[in-house]
């Protein structure tokens, strides 16, 4: 079974913390990141970083051109992803056996090959093995039962959809107001409704977006492919994990990279919904992509419970 993530280059690679402070909950001195109430040291990302820098020469090319912030994003991206699938698959009952995760490792070449051009080693690289298979079986469990309510409109760029995002965050009355005014493609495709129902077994790709990772009540702008200059603004009213798909429909042949997508996707909302705090060294939380951004300007979406109007 080859799920491991493999060779992607450091270079190439687009995945896509807090200093001394003080307040309730964990210590922030020291950490890397905050998980509700856990920390992730700031020494053991670290260390994880100058494996990164001895292994692959790639990364010492960005070392050297001061390039090597992505890196960095993309391991603390990791370690944080790794967090929530865990927490996930604990209040779900979810498990993988160690004979699972060796031999995924063994259909990917062994560990060496599996952790060549990735911010792993071969040591390392079973935790990035069993968090794939975690977030695959977390999909498994779920993908047959999801279906969001909502209502939607496509914008014109990231730009205006954020921006109207932020409008329907104020007041959800100009959700209505947007959706109404939509235009219709060239090709008479629908671009916008409201009250829309969407079956996660029947749509398996929006499954991993935005769309079935948040709570009622909130709104989200993203693009439903990456890569995509077409951006969708929806409103999220309704959300079940108990209604069966209409129709005859399968997921059984679903691509473990697909389930594994939708896995991450679900993993935030299944652990509860911790508060995450970055250390800014590595950017900030970017909820929409699951993994860190370099600031605020750079998040791939936008999220955010719309206010209540008095």
């Amino acid at each position: 079974m080859r799920t491991v993530q493999r060779r992607f280059t450091l270079v190439g690679a687009a995945v896509a913390l807090l200093v001394a402070g003080c307040g309730t909950g964990p210590s922030q001195v020291g950490a890397a990141a905050i998980v509700g109430d856990s920390v992730i040291p700031l020494e053991q990302v670290q260390q994880r970083l100058d494996v990164i820098r001895k292994k692959e020469p790639d990364a010492q090319k960005l070392q050297e051109q001061h390039k090597f912030d992505e890196v960095s994003r993309i391991a603390m991206s990791n370690y944080l992803r790794h967090e929530l699938l865990t927490r996930a698959a604990d209040r779900e009952g979810v498990t993988v056996t160690e004979d699972a995760v060796t031999q995924a490792l063994a259909d990917a070449g062994g560990p060496d090959a599996a952790s060549e051009g990735t911010v792993y080693d071969a040591t390392t690289i079973r935790e990035r093995v069993k968090d794939q298979l975690l977030a695959v079986e977390l999909a498994r469990k779920h993908v047959d039962r999801m279906e969001v309510t909502f209502d939607y409109f496509y914008a014109k760029d990231d730009t205006d959809a954020k921006e109207k995002a932020k409008q329907v965050e104020q007041d959800p009355a100009r959700m209505a107001e947007f959706v109404k005014a939509a235009p219709q493609s060239p090709q008479g495709q629908q671009l916008a409704g409201r009250g829309e129902k969407l079956h996660s077994a029947e749509a398996p790709k929006f499954a991993a977006t935005p769309l079935f990772g948040v709570d009622p009540g909130t709104v989200v702008a993203f693009a439903p492919e990456q890569g995509n200059a077409q951006w969708i603004v929806a409103y999220v009213t309704d959300f079940k994990d108990d209604v069966r798909p209409r129709g005859e429909v399968s997921t059984e042949q679903l691509a473990l990279r697909t389930l594994e997508s939708i896995g991450v996707r679900l993993a935030q909302r299944l652990a509860g919904d911790p508060e995450i705090k970055v250390n800014p060294r590595f950017g900030v939380w970017d909820p929409s992509a699951i993994a860190c951004a370099a600031n605020d300007q750079t998040l791939s979406g936008y999220q955010a419970a719309v206010r209540s109007k008095s």
